[in-house]
């Protein structure tokens, strides 16, 4: 799954100017610019282009450096090789070795685990007797002919089954043995949240900044929405990372609530009229307009009860709608916990964004990444 988090990158941040490079970026951009115009159906050309955009200017470069070291402390394949742990099987693959495990001898002799991969999910062991799973037109338990050539070893000695320990750890459980631990097991990063991210990705329009900053970046958009861009209201322009006092959060909470009304005058007409616009790929229902797998317009609703239900006019004091935020010291979820009078409550996620924001320095920078796991 994919999720948006907020990065807050703290200052000072170390910016080298290096308009050489400035130029050396937009003269490669224009280049494949009029290439991904030639060639409309090669998607790699557009996938380079934004990587290129993501380090168009000196700023943009310094914050992806900084995203970088932030990210992957919670990476599941990190650059850092001290924060990977290894998590040794040893104990626990030894007592499975010297303990049983129903077992299925063959037809031609060979005698394999009742759960082992060579017979997972075909065969069962019922009352000392083997039955093949899903068989037949009613896909049922039965006892096939096949089946009765086989035979049920309930509580088989894995001892007996394997011609040592490491053949089982290896062959039957996919372990490799690890030198430097001395034991079976894997390496994996015990803080792992994401597998892949980008600086903007399928987000990267968080933030409006105006038109004459020039202290931000527009990160790298998604493959799958690289030829759409959002509306700015005019004098602004749309970023994924920009410093704290160059944020215009009250013209983004002003445009959010303006386009909502647009959207709710758009789904209304359609249901009145019982016309869909073009390129509108949602559906006409008797209770309202269905659209991406939910109802957003609900048969006589105000618009007041539209922006209502979609929290348009909610009192957040910065409208950033985040799964996560991250820092160089934190990682802070919309599923959190606290504890109060023992028990578990989950955190008010608004009022936590707000808070972390207002402590936020004027000079630091947040950040828009989308990321996976």
């Amino acid at each position: 799954m994919h999720f948006r988090t907020l990065a807050a990158v703290q200052a000072p941040i170390t910016i080298e100017e290096d308009k050489a490079k400035d130029l050396e970026i937009a003269a490669v951009l224009a280049e494949l610019k009029a290439r991904k115009d030639a060639e409309k159906d090669n998607i790699m050309i557009g996938v380079y282009m934004e990587e290129l955009k993501n380090l168009c200017s000196s700023f943009a470069r310094a914050v992806n450096r900084e995203i970088v070291g932030i990210m992957d402390f919670y990476s599941a394949d990190p650059i850092n090789p001290e924060y990977l742990s290894f998590e040794d099987y040893t104990e626990e693959l030894r007592k499975e070795y010297n303990s049983t495990a129903d077992c299925i001898k063959l037809a031609q002799g060979k005698i394999v685990e009742a759960n082992g991969y060579s017979l997972w999910g075909r065969f069962v062991i019922r009352n000392g007797k083997v039955f093949q799973r899903e068989a037949g037109p009613l896909k049922h338990e039965k006892w096939t002919k096949r089946a009765k050539r086989m035979r049920a070893l309930p509580d088989y000695p894995r001892k007996k089954l394997y011609a040592s320990f490491a053949d089982y750890a290896e062959n039957e459980r996919g372990f490799s043995y690890d030198e430097e631990h001395g034991g079976y097991g894997f390496i994996y990063n015990p803080n792992a949240m994401w597998d892949w991210y980008q600086i903007g990705g399928r987000w990267p329009e968080m933030f409006l900044v105006k038109d004459s900053c020039t202290d931000y970046s527009v990160g790298e958009r998604s493959w799958c929405n690289e030829n759409y861009e959002s509306v700015a209201p005019e004098g602004y322009i749309w970023v994924c990372a920009a410093k704290k006092k160059d944020i215009e959060w009250q013209a983004m909470r002003e445009w959010r609530e303006k386009k909502a009304r647009e959207r709710f005058l758009k789904l209304e007409k359609i249901f009145v009229t019982g016309q869909y616009e073009e390129g509108f790929r949602g559906a006409i229902t008797p209770q309202g307009v269905f659209y991406h797998e939910e109802m957003e317009y609900f048969k006589g609703e105000t618009v007041e009860d539209y922006l209502k239900r979609n929290d348009i006019l909610d009192n957040r004091k910065y409208p950033v709608y985040v799964h996560d935020i991250v820092d160089a010291d934190n990682w802070f979820s919309r599923e959190d916990f606290e504890w109060i009078n023992n028990s578990a409550v989950p955190v008010d996620w608004p009022e936590r964004i707000d808070e972390y924001i207002d402590n936020l320095e004027d000079e630091d920078v947040l950040v828009g990444v989308d990321y996976h796991i």
